[in-house]
């Protein structure tokens, strides 16, 4: 089951999440009873799954150990030179990529369509005049049927003045941008989850998770 990342950007090089990898060196956020929720949504089958914003790469490696198919990518590459977490163990799934350029995960030489895209506390790393470009690849890569879930932070970050949450926005601005993207909020599904996610919600009150599947054509 070979997996090949096709992308001319394969390190996040202008990021200041790569440029001052204070995230990447150090999380690496698991939660296996969200997993287990997550795959309930589609039983009896082995799902696919793409994280974004992998970091140590925990939660796709828990979803391998579990039979599914899952990747991981990073746009730093500070935990795969160091073999830092998962990058040490499931090198075949975890991928460096610069997600606000054009990228194709390609399963046996297809590309893959995800059952699940997921982002935990990623997207305010994103400048603003780059999420369009983030979410054309999560329609181009997540399934009829999928689901785009996550979590937002809406308060600021900053490390040593360097400010790594670019977008700073509260939660109805990034409703906003997902209606805008072509998505749709999915309360139904977001109830099965609560209170167990990979990250944010009731875990920190500065950020709110999402579950969106994408509008009808």
């Amino acid at each position: 089951m070979p997996i090949e990342l096709l992308t001319d950007h394969p390190i996040a090089i202008d990021s200041p999440d790569h440029q001052h990898p204070y995230g990447t060196m150090q999380d690496n956020s698991r939660d296996r009873e969200f997993n287990r929720r997550l795959f309930a949504l589609w039983p009896g089958q082995k799902i696919s799954v793409m994280d974004i914003g992998c970091s140590g790469g925990g939660f796709v490696k828990d979803c391998v150990d579990a039979g599914h198919f899952a990747v991981g990518l990073e746009g730093s590459d500070y935990s795969k030179i160091r073999k830092r977490a998962e990058w040490a163990t499931i090198p075949d799934h975890l991928f460096t990529c610069d997600v606000t350029k054009p990228f194709t995960l390609l399963r046996d030489g297809k590309p893959e369509r995800f059952h699940a895209i997921t982002a935990w506390e990623v997207m305010e790393h994103f400048a603003e005049g780059d999420l369009s470009h983030v979410f054309a690849n999560v329609r181009k890569h997540l399934r009829a049927d999928g689901f785009f879930m996550g979590s937002v932070s809406f308060i600021p970050d900053v490390i040593k003045g360097v400010a790594l949450h670019q977008t700073v926005k509260d939660r109805e601005w990034w409703l906003a941008v997902f209606d805008r993207e072509g998505f749709v909020m999915r309360e139904d599904i977001h109830a099965k989850f609560h209170p167990h996610w990979v990250r944010g919600g009731i875990r920190d009150v500065g950020s709110f998770n999402v579950v969106l599947g994408m509008k009808a054509n």
